[in-house]
């Protein structure tokens, strides 16, 4: 077993005696090191015994007050002087701190070396060291487990028990707790990371420790893409020390590393899903089958649509991370600047809050058959997005007057204004609509219109007067641009328009979409 202070004073052969602290003499002693700076507690902690001739204890009273106190609030089991070295004559203000404080203040004969009581730290610890060789060991264990499939929940669960501690898993961006909703982060350490911010920068501390009345708790960063920090609460008695610490996090960060690629492999497939489902390519035996994986039935399900904007393909990996975490059933398609979801509709509230992004959905689908009707009620129910972030198709009663009232109005408006554009492009393999919609975004900039594209001002403007024929609509007048706005408008709330450039699907398996397109 590790020795306390009053085990030291009691060795024959170290010659050391109490001098102050002496409530504090049950302490355990870790380790015994020498250390002659100022400021010790840069390079010792918790547990140890800092041994020092007296070089870097200060002479003024005021300035033992505040060594003595730095020495406390680091958690050392006490200071050990050498007799008759360098300390300063008069330490009896040190002394009065020490006792004040419960810090064990010792004296050792000059003639015993610092090493001696090294060495009885030492072979009293050999216990402890067998102890923490068997706690690396059941580590090992639970990151094999990890490996295997354990998921992060029971993982957590085994490492407390490995550990005799507390963990927790926060997000230092969002300073809240990422995994494991049964837990909350309590008050007071709420308050200690808001006055101490999570910072593990190269000149940083590896380890902070927050002093809280009910315990001390240790935080870590956690080795991964996501990023993290490990928050320990041990328990009293119990061994905590770096390397340990260190096994705890590489532990962790192999977890969170695979719980990454297994949610961006679920997303690729869900989103392949969703697309073979818009389109129409499944049979129906095969809907349920594919759907139950995802937790989702075509009968109950509905479909949103999102514009998240240009991030959408980088946030996708960390947006099916927080839907695993609130244990949401979704799949998301990106196309084009749009972002289909299929979702249960209680659950569209909270994807919204992770999308950061308005969203319109759709009644139930009901049948595999109404598949394409949900999409179009989605994005008629996201044009109505405004004051409101979430839209449902079945709820919009005040919307803007200038919009179609139904699907079929929208479509009977596109296919009257930009029906003869619509066929152009299908049968010229062109893009005039969507040369068109960029034109109209850009508020009919040719600079700006024309980059956006990728071509020359002169082929801009060959298309728009190409577009202006066959339109019989000029773009110069402020009526034709207003009606020819709205159109497209129609036609999108209709799902008829292409005048959203689409990206084709890439297919790497007959299961998996393109790592590279969606995600």
């Amino acid at each position: 077993m590790p020795l306390t202070i009053t085990d030291i004073v009691q060795l024959p052969e170290l010659h050391t005696r109490l001098l102050a602290g002496s409530q504090g003499a049950d302490r355990t002693v870790r380790w015994a090191h020498v250390c002659e700076l100022a400021d010790p507690t840069e390079w010792l902690g918790e547990g140890d015994l800092l041994m020092t001739t007296g070089m870097g204890i200060p002479g003024g009273a005021q300035a033992q007050v505040a060594y003595i106190e730095r020495l406390h609030q680091s958690g050392l089991a006490g200071v050990m002087i050498g007799e008759n070295m360098q300390a300063p004559p008069d330490l009896s203000a040190l002394y009065a701190q020490a006792d004040a404080l419960g810090l064990p203040v010792l004296m050792t004969r000059y003639g015993v070396p610092f090493a001696s009581v090294t060495r009885a730290v030492i072979d009293a610890g050999r216990q402890e060291e067998f102890e923490r060789r068997n706690a690396i060991n059941r580590l090992f264990v639970s990151a094999r487990m990890a490996i295997e499939g354990l998921s992060l929940e029971q993982l957590l669960l085994r490492l407390e028990q490995d550990m005799k501690a507390e963990l927790m898993l926060l997000d230092p961006q969002e300073k809240t707790q990422f995994w494991w909703p049964r837990k909350a982060i309590p008050l007071n350490l709420q308050d200690a990371i808001a006055h101490q911010p999570l910072d593990f920068s190269p000149t940083q501390p590896v380890v902070r420790r927050y002093m809280l009345d009910d315990g001390d708790v240790f935080a870590v960063s956690i080795p991964s893409r996501k990023g993290g920090v490990l928050l320990l609460r041990h328990g009293q008695g119990h061994l905590l020390e770096y390397s340990l610490l260190h096994h705890l996090v590489a532990v962790l960060g192999i977890a969170i590393e695979r719980l990454r690629m297994e949610t961006e492999r679920s997303l690729r497939i869900g989103a392949q899903l969703l697309d073979d489902l818009l389109s129409l390519r499944l049979a129906p035996y095969e809907i349920g089958r594919q759907l139950e994986a995802f937790q989702l039935q075509v009968e109950t399900a509905c479909l949103a649509v999102a514009r998240p904007g240009s991030q959408t393909l980088s946030a996708m990996s960390e947006w099916g991370l927080q839907f695993l975490r609130r244990r949401l059933s979704v799949m998301l398609r990106p196309q084009g600047d749009e972002l289909i979801v299929m979702a249960h509709a209680r659950d569209i509230p909270v994807v919204q809050t992770i999308l950061e992004t308005g969203l319109g959905f759709s009644h139930a689908i009901g049948s595999y058959e109404r598949l394409p009707q949900a999409l179009r009620e989605a994005r008629l129910a996201l044009v109505h997005v405004g004051t409101y972030p979430v839209v449902a198709y079945a709820q919009i009663e005040d919307k803007a007057p200038w919009l179609p009232d139904n699907l079929e109005e929208a479509a009977q408006t596109f296919e009257q204004l930009l029906g003869p554009l619509a066929e152009h492009d299908e049968r010229q393999g062109a893009t005039l609509l969507y040369t068109l919609r960029v034109f109209l975004e850009h508020n009919r900039s040719w600079l700006m219109a024309a980059k956006h594209l990728h071509i020359h001002k002169t082929t801009l403007i060959y298309r728009i007067r190409k577009i202006e024929s066959i339109t019989g609509r000029s773009l110069d007048h402020t009526e034709d641009v207003a009606i020819l706005w709205l159109a497209l408008r129609a036609g999108e709330i209709a799902g008829m328009s292409s005048a959203q450039k689409r990206r084709p699907a890439k297919v790497g398996s007959s299961n998996e979409l393109s790592k590279r397109e969606y995600l």
